[in-house]
């Protein structure tokens, strides 16, 4: 699953991505929530924004960024993990992903002092609609 670039502090792109498997074959992701970790120079955090399923049965899903998600430029880790609620014991989890942000000037409206983690825990900014 490739990932788009995103821009520091902007919010307004949605980024829709699609999961597939090695063989280039849709993951499907009916019933699943979805959880995303985001890692930055070593530290994981929860990504924040939300992850909506688009199309579910073909693997399509988006994100909309947090302001935290966004705050930090520069190359990062991104992995998914979807958790069905049909059998909870077989989740499907995504390669770690190249993912970057690129940096924006310091515009005055922007607050740069957005910190991007998120404590790690189980609560999930998901959506489990198809």
């Amino acid at each position: 699953m490739a990932l788009a670039s995103a821009v520091q502090y902007a919010r307004k792109r949605i980024q829709t991505i699609t999961w597939k498997d090695d063989a280039d074959n849709a993951i499907d992701l009916t019933g699943a929530t979805l959880i995303g970790i985001i890692e930055r120079a070593g530290v994981q955090s929860l990504i924040t924004g939300t992850l909506t399923l688009v199309t579910a049965a073909s693997g399509i899903f988006s994100w909309t960024y947090s302001a935290a998600d966004v705050a930090t430029a520069g190359s990062h880790f991104v992995q998914f993990y979807a958790r069905y609620a049909s059998d909870s014991s077989k989740p499907e989890i995504s390669y770690r992903t190249l993912w970057h942000v690129l940096p924006s000037f310091d515009f005055p409206f922007v607050s740069p002092s957005l910190s991007p983690s998120a404590s790690i825990s189980p609560s999930a900014s998901a959506s489990a609609s198809s």
